[in-house]
């Protein structure tokens, strides 16, 4: 894990990786997590004292503490004290390291907690060093540029942008990360309840491993969008026949398409046709624009997958019988952080804008043709991979 302050620089406005900030002493930042380790045991032996006490109460604070001024050892390290400690002295019998099932399941969404945090306080620390980054080379920048009327306004503009951009930034995180987290402290905490019934104690364990692998995918897009503005964003190009991505497609979002009584349809081109394509970043546009096109389709309509080859491209729609998009919102719709429904908070609004970066980096443009009442496509190009005869 990186330490120290944040190194500024004019062309780091988005993109490089920004040092994340903690304690500058190793002994300090685990001598933290011993201490805060130690407050958690003593409050809930405390407690303890006055009637029945959850064992895990004090030590989440404990390894979120840890993780946000130590990083991940030390949050490590407050995590296996704190089992140890609660094993000891908490759970039956005293003093024993032994542990019956429904302990270990405890201890298990103890872990998933504990992981999530740490996770999620790494995400934090790099958006408000990004958004720090981005302020210093904005001060720098300020300092240059100025020299007549026309520059002095094109900088307050950028400026204006840069600002915007940095409450974006941390406005994701802070909302759409914390919902989340909050949703598995609140399921890790109906787990303690020494006396769940066991399916419902399955349900919830669910509930929280769902919920952190939502987590991982918000701050992948975010990663995806960083590295875009970054220029870092890398791509393995090779042959991918258009067949094989709607057949993946296909079983992907075919389970959920039946649950919501929705019906899936993939209509392939001529056998043989393929694209010069990533295949996982076109499975990644797949998926985002097949899941929106679920997400807002209404029980028993229909989202459609279909793709027209021409002598250098292949043309892919996706179309859907749901409620069309208004004309003022379809020219935002790739934007970052844009959603059309801003009472829609299923995801962070980087879906399309990443699905756009990626269609172009690979030499294809996506659009979209919708009308309030009558469905949407959304279409994109990828180059369409030459036949090969053999010599």
């Amino acid at each position: 894990m990186r330490s120290g302050p944040l190194i500024p620089g004019t062309k780091r406005l988005v993109g490089s990786q920004p040092r994340l900030v903690y304690f500058r002493s190793p002994l300090a930042r685990y001598g933290l997590a011993l201490f805060v380790t130690a407050i958690a045991l003593m409050a809930t032996l405390i407690l303890r004292r006055d009637g029945p006490t959850p064992a895990f109460l004090f030590f989440v604070p404990a390894v979120a503490i840890s993780s946000w001024y130590g990083g991940r050892g030390p949050a490590a390290l407050a995590t296996l004290l704190s089992l140890l400690l609660i094993d000891l002295n908490f759970l039956d019998p005293n003093g024993s390291l032994f542990i019956d099932r429904i302990e270990a399941l405890e201890i298990i969404a103890f872990i998933i907690v504990a992981a999530t945090i740490t996770i999620t306080m790494e995400a934090l620390h790099r958006a408000r060093a990004l958004a720090e980054s981005r302020a210093t080379a904005l001060k720098r920048l300020n300092e240059e540029v100025g020299r007549s009327y026309d520059a002095e306004r094109e900088k307050r503009h950028v400026a204006e942008l840069l600002s915007q951009a940095r409450e974006e930034v941390l406005g994701v995180v802070a909302h759409d990360l914390r919902n989340p987290l909050n949703t598995i402290i609140s399921s890790t905490d109906m787990l303690l309840n020494e006396n769940l019934d066991p399916a419902r104690r399955a349900e919830l364990l669910a509930v929280a491993l769902r919920t952190g692998r939502q987590m991982n995918r918000l701050i992948g897009d975010l990663l995806d969008t960083v590295r875009m503005h970054a220029g870092k964003f890398t791509l393995d190009i090779e042959d991918v026949a258009v067949v094989t991505i709607f057949r993946q497609a296909e079983e992907t979002f075919r389970p959920i398409a039946e649950k919501r009584g929705i019906c899936l349809e993939a209509v392939p081109p001529d056998d043989g046709v393929a694209v010069r394509a990533d295949p996982f970043r076109v499975s990644q546009i797949i998926g985002n624009l097949v899941g929106n096109a679920l997400k807002f389709t209404p029980e028993r309509g229909s989202v459609t997958m279909r793709a027209d080859a021409s002598d250098n491209h292949v043309t892919i729609h996706i179309s859907d019988t749901g409620p069309g998009i208004a004309p003022d919102d379809i020219v935002h719709l790739f934007d970052d952080f844009w959603q059309a429904r801003r009472n829609d908070h299923r995801g962070v609004g980087l879906g399309l804008a990443i699905a756009k970066g990626v269609v172009e980096a690979q030499g294809g443009r996506i659009w979209c043709d919708s009308m309030p009442g009558r469905g949407s496509t959304f279409s994109f190009t990828l180059p369409r991979a030459m036949a090969t005869t053999p010599a």
